[in-house]
């Protein structure tokens, strides 16, 4: 079963028209959301845990990483917690 949050997560909205990004987006789709890891997605993690997706920082991958050439710079310390 698909993860409910993949046609809403604002990670892919964002970077899935980014053409460097197609392999790497799949991946993380066949790994946290249709896979075996959809139970350790961080971005999941943090939206339940602080209520909303709108608390997830858009650089944040599934694995809690920043997006390669991104920092975690700003991200709240309610996130950085959770990460």
């Amino acid at each position: 079963m698909d993860c409910a949050n993949l046609g809403t997560c604002a990670f892919f909205k964002k970077y899935q028209s980014d053409v460097n990004m197609k392999m790497a987006l799949e991946g993380f789709i066949n790994r946290y959301c249709k896979g075996p890891e959809q139970g350790n997605c961080v971005r999941k993690k943090i939206s339940k845990a602080l209520g909303g997706p709108d608390k997830v920082p858009i650089n944040m991958m599934p694995n809690g990483m920043p997006l390669a050439g991104t920092t975690r710079d700003g991200w709240p310390d309610e996130v950085l917690a959770v990460v």
